[in-house]
């Protein structure tokens, strides 16, 4: 009887996640545009700095106006005090990490980069990646991005249920699988000496009660909330290349 039971909650909490998710796909939403931030900051008659961004959406920023809102574009203006910065995003909408392996990493590692910005996890979450799975793709994405001799910053992965279009218990079941492969980010991290930044140093609560950070989809980020991803990073980014040119 209580096995029964057990089996049928089970089957209930399913369907409703099920629910959850379908209508967080198909809840209509407004079509926002992408960006590339790739471009050029500082001084030409500074050393030069190369960056690579990969990655996902995170990167082409639906929902900002501007490339220089991005938080990528952000980072390089700081970088660029005394430096001579080259950006080239090689990032593409909904990308997991077996994608970036396949459509991004060479170009990326072509580009002869001092610093690339891998950001990648969210899409494995949501599409449901085992975490196995993820764990290897990203391995092999570090291992190929780490042939270019660059300085390596992963995104992790943040608090995923403060996204507003999901609803509980959708969004508690992101929120524990975002920790899970936030901590696979960090394991590799570890093992191939990249650095990873610190999302979940800032606080859960603004994401989850000020929509101001939100783009109109409700799942994008706005610039606002770009301009707090890079406080985020910067704390990682900084001292990252402190005393750094060139990574090579």
């Amino acid at each position: 009887m209580v096995g029964s039971l057990i089996r049928r909650g089970a089957i209930a909490g399913a369907a409703v996640i099920g629910l959850e998710a379908v209508y967080a796909v198909l809840r209509p939403v407004p079509e926002l545009d992408s960006l590339d931030p790739s471009g050029t900051f500082g001084s030409p008659d500074d050393p030069e700095l190369r960056v690579a961004a990969v990655g996902d959406s995170s990167i082409i920023a639906p929902g900002v106006d501007h490339p220089e809102e991005i938080w990528v574009s952000i980072l390089c203006r700081r970088l660029a005090d005394r430096r001579h910065v080259t950006l080239h995003s090689f990032a593409v909408g909904g990308s997991r990490a077996s994608d970036v392996l396949r459509d991004q990493v060479d170009a990326a590692v072509g580009f002869d980069p001092d610093l690339i910005f891998l950001s990648v996890g969210a899409n494995d979450v949501i599409k449901g990646v085992p975490i196995g799975r993820f764990a290897s793709d990203l391995d092999r994405v570090v291992t190929a991005l780490g042939r270019s001799g660059a300085v390596i910053v992963q995104s992790g992965v943040g608090v995923m249920g403060t996204i507003p279009r999901l609803y509980p218990p959708l969004s508690n079941l992101m929120s524990h699988r975002a920790l899970r492969f936030d901590r696979i980010h960090h394991d590799i991290a570890q093992r191939h000496g990249t650095v990873v930044i610190d999302q979940r140093s800032d606080d859960p609560a603004a994401w989850h009660h000020d929509r101001s950070l939100w783009a109109a989809d409700l799942f994008h980020v706005s610039a606002a909330g770009h301009a707090r991803w890079a406080e985020t990073a910067w704390k990682t980014v900084g001292p990252a290349m402190d005393g750094r040119v060139g990574a090579g």
